[in-house]
């Protein structure tokens, strides 16, 4: 594969934002008039000026985006951005992301990890999908969740879904992004356990997709009764059918580990009183942590080819989206949102996850330096 530098993203980025514009039939809100003429701001400008965008205001960091001889008004950027709709920023996402390199694999698939952040926006009460005020007396606060899907091996963001604070719902984002996962390259996918359900669990299976979600107690012990037998055991690994299905009668519940999903709880492969039965082949292992906690782990992996000992080195991996949520928001620069309206907001979200899978590709091509005389060795 060709080696990839600056230079290299560089142009493939430019050439994302040409295929946007190519097709600027889906992607402008006017077509047939929007950059049409030669301006201050041309439509790569503005498609780039949210992902280099950083703390300052909207007028400062045009001083540095924009060669004073050309300098534009602030005003001037904004009608330029608002004639571009959020689903080019967000294809410009994934046809970039598609571009990079992603080799590194655990046992032939990519491991994937899902999880949600918030994130805090400008002020605006007029938004009722992000304004809370819950408290009496409190001014309020605007907040949206982002959810995303990270390959934790290649460092970059696959996938997200953006819901506003009173529409949240990450495990339905989660099997949001399974859906859309590309079929032709294997995945494992990582979850905690707040992602833990019957429906999550059935978009993994009927996508054909592998996953270690981890569970609660509570969660464990209702998927398989036979944990109670357990209890006692520093760690375990039970592999057995579960049955899923939406009715109560005696020839359903005379399947083994049948659970009845009320109609009034989410199950997107069967309908509400439909007969139909789903049976998943699963297993779950219990872990005893050095802090004496136990920990229990979902999987649809096979025993015979992953140990224990695998899964724990698969679920450690999760943790790497906790850290790149923490450069993507304090050092590319996602928390610094430079408007109160929508679509600049989900703008400048996509925009950031773009810039973070740029400058995490540069990182990856990056040769340590030769450390064989120091005390410590750089990490790249």
């Amino acid at each position: 594969m060709k080696k990839i530098t600056p230079a290299s993203l560089k142009k493939s980025l430019f050439a994302s934002i040409d295929d946007i514009l190519e097709h600027k039939d889906k992607y402008l809100v006017n077509p047939q008039t929007a950059f049409s003429r030669t301006q201050k701001i041309s439509f790569h400008d503005a498609m780039l000026f949210p992902i280099v965008a950083a703390s300052e205001s909207t007028s400062v960091e045009m001083l540095d985006f924009l060669p004073v001889s050309k300098m534009p008004s602030q005003p001037a950027m904004n009608y330029r951005r608002d004639q571009i709709k959020v689903s080019a920023f967000s294809n410009l996402f994934k046809d970039f992301t598609a571009k990079l390199p992603q080799n590194k694999t655990y046992h032939g698939m990519h491991l994937i990890a899902c999880d949600g952040t918030r994130l805090n926006t400008p002020y605006n009460p007029k938004d009722p999908e992000s304004f809370v005020c819950n408290i009496e007396g409190r001014k309020g606060f605007n907040q949206y969740h982002l959810n995303t899907c990270y390959d934790v091996l290649n460092d970059m963001f696959t996938d997200a879904v953006i819901q506003g604070y009173f529409s949240m719902n990450e495990k339905q984002a989660f099997c949001e992004m399974m859906d859309r996962y590309p079929k032709d390259k294997p995945a494992l996918f990582i979850a905690d356990r707040g992602y833990a359900s019957y429906n999550v669990i059935a978009h993994a299976m009927h996508n054909d997709h592998n996953f270690v979600i981890r569970l609660t107690s509570a969660m464990a012990k209702n998927i398989f009764d036979c944990v109670k037998e357990f209890t006692n055991l520093e760690e375990f690994d039970i592999e057995e059918v579960i049955h899923v299905g939406r009715i109560r009668t005696k020839e359903a519940m005379s399947y083994p580990n049948y659970h009845c999903i009320h109609s009034r709880y989410q199950y997107d492969y069967i309908p509400a009183g439909d007969k139909k039965i789903d049976a998943f082949q699963v297993r779950l292992v219990k872990i005893k942590l050095s802090s004496g906690e136990d920990e229990y782990l979902l999987t649809n992996l096979a025993q015979s080819e992953f140990t224990i000992s695998d899964l724990k080195y698969i679920y450690r991996r999760r943790w790497r989206i906790e850290t790149a949520y923490r450069c993507l928001k304090y050092v590319s620069g996602m928390v610094h949102i430079h408007s109160i309206k929508n679509h600049f907001i989900f703008q400048e979200i996509y925009a950031k996850l773009i810039g973070y899978n740029y400058c995490a590709a540069i990182m990856r091509s990056t040769k340590a330096k030769n450390s064989d005389n120091k005390k410590y060795i750089y990490v790249t």
